[in-house]
């Protein structure tokens, strides 16, 4: 169902997109040798769900980057953060750890925090749900999906000493 409303979504807005099929991705690391191979210019994605204080955050960001949940607890209200577990993030997004997407979730209320380093590079690529699976499209466009979704959204930029935090469309 994800895949499918994620193509919905690339369809509604006309958005031009690349899709390839690929072996069987488990990690960051084994969707950039494929796409090493596949794509020349690209940027690929790293989604990761974080649990704070009974809630759930979907945190995007560049694929070989480290994310320390420390530098959200101001923006979850707590230092009392964890990785969701599997079972959570099935029940969730209907995802599992490996190919969770950067959007396309029936789920409207968890808040998603994308990197703002995202948005220097000129394509951006993720998994859309299926491991098997990679879809490239520019990141101008993946700003405008943004844009336009119900989920509650935030750029983030730790690139300064104090992390920055900026709604998008709320």
């Amino acid at each position: 169902m994800l895949y499918e409303n994620i193509k919905k979504i690339l369809n509604e807005r006309e958005i031009s997109f690349d899709e390839t099929e690929h072996y069987d991705s488990q990690s960051c690391d084994d969707s950039k040798r494929f796409r090493d191979e596949a794509w020349l210019d690209w940027i690929g994605s790293k989604n990761i769900v974080f649990h704070a204080k009974w809630k759930y955050y979907l945190v995007t960001t560049i694929w070989n980057k480290e994310i320390k949940a420390r530098k959200f607890k101001k923006e979850f209200g707590t230092k009392d953060i964890r990785f969701a577990y599997q079972e959570e993030i099935t029940t969730l997004l209907w995802a599992t750890i490996w190919s969770i997407p950067p959007f396309g979730f029936q789920n409207k209320s968890i808040k998603i925090f994308v990197d703002k380093e995202i948005f220097n590079h000129e394509y951006f690529m993720f998994n859309p749900w299926i491991g098997t699976k990679t879809i490239r499209l520019k990141t101008t466009d993946l700003m405008e999906i943004y844009k336009a979704l119900e989920n509650e959204i935030k750029i983030f930029d730790f690139s300064l000493e104090e992390a920055s935090f900026e709604s998008l469309n709320k």
